[in-house]
């Protein structure tokens, strides 16, 4: 079925994480025995990292993903040698990987995309592998040169599975000061020897609660360890920036192609606005991530050739053709994702995005995110501290922008329970492109199917059609409407008294959301908050020989996180019903457990609406002859 995106649009969007039913989220398939990774680093941030992993497995679910490692690298940058790898049996034989059952392969991910051949996979493949079986590998990379000339950095997050070792050992040359944020991992007293100092960590074992529903980025509140040589977040961004800037040379076939652009237009903001329509539309995105990537951009004039590139390359392209037209830019390094709180030790590491800014227009454009309209963001970009590369300062992406849902909704019931019905969904702000870019793939058949499946899910027997909007790029900005009509057989089984749900929406509406707020009963993290804008209007006709017994109570409410409103009328006939709600915490993305306490009362009032009934009464139609 189409429409994914529409389906984002409920309730899944926030609370898309299943929350699981025990509170304890460790993996019993698996335990890690021993995983120890130690790193001898030179002055100029190049190091040779060796690392030892034995696990054991405890059921059968774990046999398939367990049995073959996969161990990712840069081969411009680094080489990796798997020094060994073997099986152990409960009896203690061992089964050694032999050298065919390593595997060299490029990175899946970027397969189509010559310029990113450089990144590999070495896959190691073990052999009889059954439950109660302990796997071994050791293998070695050696990092040729830095990211970052005279820099070091790295981090690691505990796995959540049982771990009987997990210790990172970093012995650095003096002068090279490992700065340290390492809650969940017990330091070692840092050991001197010949000009070097040795820092070791260690992984405390402790219980792991399971990751709740909707809860943001675990690196925001769980263990972590960070290490890191940067004295402050502006030294990564200069750092970058160095790296980074000669790519976005301007070129005169890419200064032709940016005055060819804009055309037409004077406005900065139309033609910044034209400029990132362009690139998202015309250069495809091959998602390498910064610290898998690498962090040098290819040329700007490469990409404009190729038609393709990663966020670096985007930003570069972006940044030479605003140039071009006298428009000035920076690159924003970003966490793309829900983590909104950065390390107090500056590192890259939670930085895997880069998005361009425009300080003269204060504007954040991402030509990455191709399923929404120029000048907004995708969601996981909003609330961010990012690094402005050229300046190194840090700045702040928009905390919110405008995505406001219209439904409308008319249904008129007949005598006998079948019932015709209308409905429109009005897109506007940064959700209007991204549905009329599901509507321009969308399959015919499942189109012409959409609304007998839509209602066959609620036991109603129904045919209908879609009626698209506008999906020319032209109508991009003013909005977006669809609708859906048609008609049930069975939409009430009448006559006689009968409950009917008092829904404002036939499809996602702010009941989808409303309901998303009850997945936890109780919450221990921090998490998304609630951001809704929903307006919705119904109307119910019934047969002329219908009486209303009764219609739900009028609701409105107003706290620091909803403003909710039911109204119910009786007009001519009909029963008229007005819902609105908008949700969200003044001045961040982020809810805290006691927030999600104070939410409760509301919660229980808008899901008690939006459950209720209206009862309606149809006289039963006389017999003949009495």
């Amino acid at each position: 079925m189409k429409l994914k995106l529409l389906a984002l649009l409920s309730a899944a969007t926030l609370w898309s994480q299943p929350a699981p039913a025990a509170d304890d989220g460790i993996d019993t398939s698996v335990t890690t025995l021993k995983n120890q990774q130690t790193f001898v680093v030179q002055r100029d941030g190049s190091y040779v990292q060796d690392f030892e992993e034995m696990v054991q497995i405890n059921e059968q679910r774990a046999v398939a993903p367990v049995a073959q490692r996969r161990f990712h690298f840069n081969r411009t940058l680094e080489d990796l040698d798997v020094i060994e790898a073997y099986t152990e049996k409960p009896d203690g034989r061992r089964i050694p990987v032999l050298p065919e059952q390593i595997k060299l392969q490029n990175e899946p991910a970027y397969n189509g995309a010559a310029m990113f051949q450089d990144m590999q996979v070495k896959s190691v493949i073990y052999a009889d592998v059954a439950v109660g079986d302990k796997l071994y590998s050791k293998t070695r990379k050696i990092r040729r040169s830095a990211y970052f000339p005279g820099q070091f950095s790295d981090t690691t997050y505990p796995l959540f599975r049982r771990t009987d070792q997990h210790t990172l050992i970093y012995d650095m040359p003096d002068g090279m000061t490992l700065k340290a944020d390492d809650p969940g991992f017990k330091a070692s007293a840092p050991q001197q020897h010949d000009g070097r100092t040795v820092y070791r960590w260690d992984y405390v074992q402790a219980p792991t609660p399971r990751i709740e529903a909707g809860t943001i980025a675990y690196a925001d509140y769980g263990r972590h360890l960070i290490v890191s040589t940067f004295n402050n977040y502006g030294e990564v961004g200069l750092a970058y920036d160095r790296t980074a800037a000669p790519a976005a040379a301007v070129t005169p076939r890419i200064a032709a192609r940016a005055r060819e652009v804009v055309k037409g237009l004077s406005d900065p903001r139309a033609q910044a606005m034209a400029i990132d329509n362009w690139v998202r539309k015309n250069v495809r995105y091959v998602a390498v991530y910064i610290g898998n990537g690498g962090l040098e951009p290819h040329s700007a004039e490469s990409i404009l050739d190729n038609r393709y590139g990663d966020c670096k390359d985007h930003v570069a392209l972006m940044e030479a053709m605003l140039h071009a037209v006298g428009i000035d830019s920076t690159p924003a390094l970003i966490n793309l994702g829900w983590s909104y709180k950065l390390s107090p030790v500056a590192q890259l590491g939670q930085f895997n995005h880069v998005i361009t800014y425009i300080p003269s227009l204060d504007l954040y454009l991402d030509s990455t995110a191709d399923g929404i309209a120029a000048g907004y963001l995708p969601g996981q970009d909003l609330d961010k501290q990012v690094i402005l590369t050229r300046s190194g300062q840090l700045g702040h992406t928009p905390l919110a922008q405008l995505i406001k849902i219209k439904n409308h909704y008319a249904v008129k019931i007949a005598a006998d329970g079948s019932a015709t019905f209308d409905f429109a969904r009005e897109q506007l702000g940064a959700w209007e492109e991204a549905v009329r870019n599901e509507h321009r793939n969308w399959a015919k058949a499942d189109q012409q199917r959409f609304v007998e499946v839509l209602l066959k899910s609620s036991g109603v027997k129904a045919h209908g059609e879609v009626v698209l909007g506008d999906l020319s790029d032209a109508a991009s900005g003013k909005g977006y409407r669809f609708s859906l009509n048609g008609s049930g057989e069975n939409w009430v089984y009448l006559p006689g008294p009968v409950g009917m749900p008092a829904s404002s929406s036939l499809y996602v509406g702010l009941a989808q959301q409303v309901f998303g707020l009850t997945n936890e009963a109780t919450r221990t993290q921090p998490y998304l908050c609630p951001e809704s804008d929903y307006e919705e209007d119904a109307s119910y006709e019934f047969p002329a020989n219908a009486t209303l017994l009764a219609v739900p109570p009028d609701v409105h409410l107003a706290s620091p996180y909803f403003q909710y409103s039911a109204e119910f009328r009786q007009v001519d006939g009909k029963l008229l019903i007005k819902r609105a709600l908008k949700s969200g915490k003044a001045g961040t993305r982020v809810c805290t457990p006691e927030d999600y306490l104070a939410m409760q009362g509301d919660i229980k009032k808008m899901v008690r609406d939006l459950r209720s009934q209206f009862i309606l009464q149809v006289p039963e139609a006389p017999q003949p002859g009495i």
